[in-house]
Formats: C-alpha cells, structure tokens, sequence
C-alpha cells in the first residue's frame, strides 16, 4: 500500500481462469496458462463434455477461479462462463471510513482503502487484471456508476467468431 493508505490485509491469493479442451476421446479441465502443453496443471479428465461442464460449474461456485473458458477449436473459445465472485469489482465511498474502497461486489473481503479517488482507481484497475473480475464499477461519492472497465476478454470479444489465440 502507498501513501494515503487506511489500512490493507495481505489479499488471497489470485487463480487463473479455468479451460475445458475437449477433444475425440476425452475433456480435459486444466488452469488456463497461456503457451503450456494440455498436460500442464490438469485438475481432470471427464469422457463427455457435459460431466465436465457439471464438474466446472460446481468447482467454479465452490473456489476462487475467476471463470472458465470453453474452446471450440484449438485457437478459438467458444464461451465464457463467470463466478459468481467474480462479476463486479467495485470503487466505492465509504462513509464511514471517509475513503474509497476497492470491494467485489458478492464478497465481504476489502481490497484496500484509499484517502485518494484516482489512487482507488488505478488500484482497482490492477486489481481486476490480476484476479480477473469480469467488470469494474467505477461509482461516484453518491454510488451512482460513472464508468464500467470490461475485463479483457470482453473488450477483446474472444468468443465471437473469427477471433483467436495464437497456438
């Protein structure tokens, strides 16, 4: 924490997002590691994709993965789907603190506290790249939403068609 800091607790650790491959003969769930073989950090192995979707489902409700990416092809994703934990990170006034504050919106964890608003923001900015928040609410001092930062995988529009990952 910098100057102006109220007070920080040292965060939970950030997981990367979640991918399903599925191929002829099985689907493999691993942690998304771009540039890592499909043997790398595998968490399972199902024979049919629907067993796989059930089982990221519940492990995304039940864990700190940020989301889970489904791939279509080799190079293209073909869906998203967010926790629940992870849809909004939110810059807020509080009142009581007589700060800003960094929160996810579905959580009671504070990311930290800040005297300073642009502080707050670039604060809440890296902190949405780093775990992977789906959206950031950017609220005024009256909590109204004065911008929404898309994670990079919406402003990228991964999962429309044409667009890729390099193999």
């Amino acid at each position: 924490m910098g100057a102006g800091s109220v007070g920080a607790v040292d965060p939970p650790a950030a997981k990367p997002p979640i991918e399903v491959r599925t191929d002829k003969e099985r689907c493999v769930v691993r942690e998304f590691q771009p540039n890592s073989s499909d043997e790398d950090d595998v968490l399972s192995e199902y024979r049919n994709q629907r067993k796989a979707e059930q089982a990221v489902t519940k492990q995304l409700s039940n864990s700190r993965y940020p989301c889970a990416l489904y791939w279509e092809t080799e190079t293209s994703v073909g869906s998203i789907h967010w926790n629940d934990l992870f849809e909004h990170l939110r810059v807020e006034y509080s009142p009581f603190l007589r700060a800003w504050k960094v929160v996810p919106a579905e959580d009671h964890f504070m990311f930290c506290s800040v005297y300073d608003f642009k502080q707050a923001c670039r604060y809440a900015k890296s902190i949405q790249q780093h775990y992977e928040f789906k959206h950031l609410e950017i609220r005024s001092r009256e909590g109204d939403i004065r911008k929404i930062v898309d994670h990079r995988f919406l402003r990228q529009s991964i999962t429309e068609s044409g667009v890729q990952f390099d193999p």
